[in-house]
């Protein structure tokens, strides 16, 4: 019984500690290609498959990836590779404040002639929902993240 609460402490601990790296990865991405291949570095020695978040996070690479891609088509299939994935972690996890910041973030920071556009109904979910996050670390970044961004 002991080794199997080690191990989900463990795990836990880990996933902990991968997804505040990634939190401060995605900050620095649209700073530098270099940056952005970290980020996606970093998510792909992750198992996607146990974390909507995760899923989501893979699909701002590939949004913040257009920005350092000159090949427009190729631009294309990165943005709407980027939007299927987010989307369908907000899909999977539609009341997830963290996932609904990630794609106001990217929102705005992307053309509007994308029409990529649920920016104020995100704003309004993460602003109205914030206080509600019980991972600390989680909304301290998402708080300080908006507030930078709706400067």
């Amino acid at each position: 019984m002991n080794s199997i609460l080690l191990i989900l402490l463990f795990h836990f601990s880990s996933y902990s500690n991968d997804i505040n790296i990634i939190r401060d990865l995605y900050l620095s991405a649209y700073t530098s290609e270099e940056n952005c291949n970290k980020l996606g570095e970093k998510l792909s020695s992750i198992d996607r498959d146990k974390s909507i978040l995760i899923k989501g996070y893979e699909g701002c690479f590939y949004f913040i990836k257009c920005k350092f891609i000159n090949n427009p088509i190729e631009k294309i299939i990165y943005f709407n590779k980027g939007k299927e994935l987010l989307e369908a972690a907000i899909n999977q996890k539609p009341k997830s404040v963290e996932l609904r910041f990630l794609r106001y973030s990217i929102q705005k920071n992307i053309p509007r002639f994308l029409l990529y556009d649920n920016i104020e109904k995100d704003l309004n979910f993460v602003n109205n929902n914030i206080e509600g996050v019980s991972d600390m670390k989680a909304q301290a970044f998402i708080t300080s993240s908006i507030k930078s961004i709706t400067k």
